[in-house]
């Protein structure tokens, strides 16, 4: 009789865990496809395109609140209130002498997209393994994306529609995001684009995902049909973005065994390239190394014009090497320069080195306390650090958080001894 009526009490705790999980896990897939499928899209109902992203990113956190699955990361939150008081900082002492080059909304975009690193879900909040839980459906939704680039790169040979390499203009105005993007590039001189997996802004950031899925694949699941797929993909986004990335995971860990696997793959992508180089125009994606040499190329913007930037103005000022010239102050000076503004770039010119380290930091507590394999975890903060504009890009911010920073937060020990 007692034993019967205590039953009801104790189902009611693995009750609501399951819904809680259950609940997390749709918010998780729902902010995994955000930032892959949903990137063009935003609700437009505010002075300002609301992207999707921000949204899951912060229902998600909503859900994990109200069924108590939230933990607050102390390092984490102390680096973020350090670098919120120097931006503060910055941005008086750069309103104090010229208004007009700060930008409070840049600031306070920049707030609003690290907060959420300050947060963490408890353990077997999303599933029984939250680190295979993420990686599985990162890769699956990945995946998917590489066989839609595939298809689309192969269907225009024959069947090329507006809306094939881009979608946009057919969706109602109060869903576009920003528009300010190459989406359709040519191959070259040939009559052929290069494939944007459909859903993403620019090949880049398609090639970016492709890569990420790859290694994620190749160090985890070691399927080898996909692997190959995945492959393609990223040869028929034409972009070195991708291959870039792709090659800064496959270095570690540091060794002679990465050093032989690295060399393998490497002769394994030269014999590809002379047996189907002519076939898939693959010239045009090798001649773009000597894009470095031209200031006026997509490489050279990238990587070499932001040096220069950095090295004329750090020390305009007698405040800027340490704080910087305020927020989005680097905007400003793309009149005098051609340049596309890589994080570290941006955090030295508008927060100064404090800021640059400060943020820096949050990154690589979150990253290190992560059980992902090094691999997974180099690519995360090397393509944040200095592969395109990504300090105020949600989509990668929030990538980072699914698959490093909200699961499976272990304290550094624990973390050496899973690895």
């Amino acid at each position: 009789m007692a034993l019967s009526a205590i039953a009801p009490f104790e189902a009611a705790p693995r009750a609501s865990a399951i819904g809680s999980s259950r609940g997390l896990r749709i918010a998780f897939v729902g902010l995994v496809l955000a930032v892959t499928i949903g990137q063009r899209l935003a609700l437009n109902v505010a002075v300002a395109p609301i992207n999707l992203a921000f949204l899951l990113i912060y229902a998600l956190l909503a859900i994990a609140i109200f069924f108590d699955r939230l933990l607050v990361s102390t390092p984490r939150l102390l680096t973020y209130a350090a670098f919120v008081t120097l931006a503060l900082a910055s941005t008086a002492v750069n309103l104090s002498v010229n208004r007009e080059q700060v930008s409070l909304a840049s600031l306070a975009l920049l707030l609003v997209i690290y907060l959420p690193y300050v947060f963490t879900l408890k353990p077997g909040a999303l599933a029984e393994s939250d680190r295979d839980f993420a990686l599985r459906t990162f890769g699956n939704v990945g995946f998917a994306c590489a066989v839609i680039g595939i298809l689309q790169f192969y269907v225009q040979f024959v069947f090329r529609p507006p809306w094939l390499f881009d979608y946009l203009p057919y969706v109602p105005n109060v869903l576009h995001g920003s528009e300010r993007y190459n989406t359709v590039i040519p191959v070259g001189s040939l009559s052929l684009f290069k494939a944007n997996g459909f859903f993403f802004r620019e090949p880049s950031g398609f090639s970016m995902l492709v890569a990420f899925t790859l290694i994620c694949e190749w160090v985890t699941f070691k399927r080898t049909w996909r692997i190959m797929t995945l492959a393609l993909a990223l040869l028929v986004t034409y972009s070195g973005t991708g291959i870039l990335a792709l090659s800064i995971g496959m270095l570690f860990p540091l060794g002679v065994r990465t050093l032989i696997r690295f060399t393998t793959v490497g002769s394994i992508a030269g014999l590809i390239f002379l047996v189907l180089g002519d076939a898939m125009h693959l010239g045009f994606t090798a001649g773009r190394v000597s894009e470095f040499e031209g200031e006026r190329s997509s490489a050279y913007i990238r990587f070499i014009a932001p040096i220069r930037l950095i090295r004329e103005t750090l020390n305009e000022g007698a405040w800027t090497a340490l704080l910087g010239h305020g927020p989005g102050a680097i905007t400003r000076e793309k009149q005098a320069y051609e340049f596309h503004d890589p994080t570290w770039a941006k955090l030295l010119f508008e927060y100064g080195v404090l800021g640059f380290v400060l943020m820096v930091t949050l990154i690589w507590i979150t990253l290190r306390r992560s059980t992902l394999p090094i691999q997974i975890r180099a690519m995360l903060f090397c393509s944040w650090l200095i592969m395109g504009g990504q300090l105020l890009a949600p989509e990668h911010n929030f990538m980072l958080l699914a698959l490093a920073g909200l699961p499976f937060v272990l304290p550094p020990k624990q973390v050496q001894h899973a690895h």
